[in-house]
């Protein structure tokens, strides 16, 4: 079981850091954090009307992914011709959606203990399935980013000259709507509904914090998310302590880290600059 714990932790790790970059420059942190959220709705379905145990099946992740996805179509159309704000929409939808995933699980008898499990994650017990889930989207994840990898950087630094300059901007959205909620959907397997969330958010603040370039972000987000999860299922390991908040807290650590230093190195670049201004002014005053 270690074994595939490590297996899926890498793989969570190069598929969110991959797109982390995508939805921190493109401030989608909230509607990511929505559909996370959205998914455990969908989960509680599927477990409990459809596989007998307390893990997922394949056919509870579709039905999860289905779910997710009409909860963000929902979203959408809330927010279409500015009937309300979107961020209204997505707090909506999600809570709801939430909520009716805690009810659906509650309904059910001897589920109220594994909701633990919905909520912060459980590595050690990731099955083949949910291996083969994580590496096929890996696949797809970086054969879309890369294949299209000057178009998605225009639509992510630039969305309007991206769609003048022919950039398929709508499919683009679209697919990597698709895309985040399946990562969400498989990923919350290994940290959790409520903590998934920052595996697509904190290596790419990393990223944009370490680096100007996108493949200099997206590089630094990958080994982020690697480090974070290694570091982090190894100490879960020796201290018998939940995987999965151990790996988000690495990950804010290392972010904490990287602001410090860049914070340091801009303040003494400033001082540096202004300091020959200074004595100019200084050696004026008093010739």
């Amino acid at each position: 079981f270690l074994r595939r714990a490590v297996l899926a932790a890498i793989l969570m790790s190069l598929t969110c850091g991959l797109i982390a970059p995508v939805v921190v420059l493109r401030r989608l942190s909230f509607s990511t954090d929505g559909l996370a959220h959205s998914s455990l709705g969908g989960l509680a379905i599927g477990v409990i009307f459809v596989t007998n145990g307390a893990s997922p099946s394949l056919l509870s992740y579709l039905i999860s992914f289905f779910f997710t996805v009409s909860v963000a179509a929902g979203i959408t159309y809330l927010s279409e011709n500015n009937r309300i704000d979107s961020d209204t929409a997505v707090g909506v939808c999600y809570v709801a959606a939430f909520a009716l995933g805690v009810l659906v699980l509650s309904l059910r008898e001897g589920y109220s203990g594994h909701l633990d499990q919905f909520f912060f994650g459980s590595l050690l017990a990731v099955n083949q399935i949910e291996c083969l889930l994580l590496l096929i989207l890996s696949l797809i994840s970086f054969i879309f980013i890369f294949w299209n990898w000057l178009s998605v950087g225009k639509w992510t630094f630039n969305e309007e000259m991206a769609h003048a300059e022919g950039v398929p901007v709508k499919k683009l959205r679209y697919f990597f709507m698709f895309l985040v909620v399946a990562v969400v959907i498989v990923s919350s397997r290994v940290v959790g509904v409520l903590l998934v969330t920052s595996m697509l958010i904190l290596p790419g603040a990393v990223g944009s914090l370490a680096s100007r370039s996108m493949f200099g972000i997206t590089i630094v987000s990958i080994a982020t998310a690697l480090v974070s999860s290694l570091i982090g299922l190894s100490i879960s390991n020796s201290y018998d302590v939940p995987p999965g908040p151990v790996i988000v807290l690495t990950g804010f650590l290392i972010f904490l880290g990287t602001y410090l230093t860049q914070y340091r190195k801009n303040h003494l670049f400033s001082v540096k600059n202004e300091f020959p201004q200074k004595k100019l002014l200084f050696f004026c005053a008093f010739p």
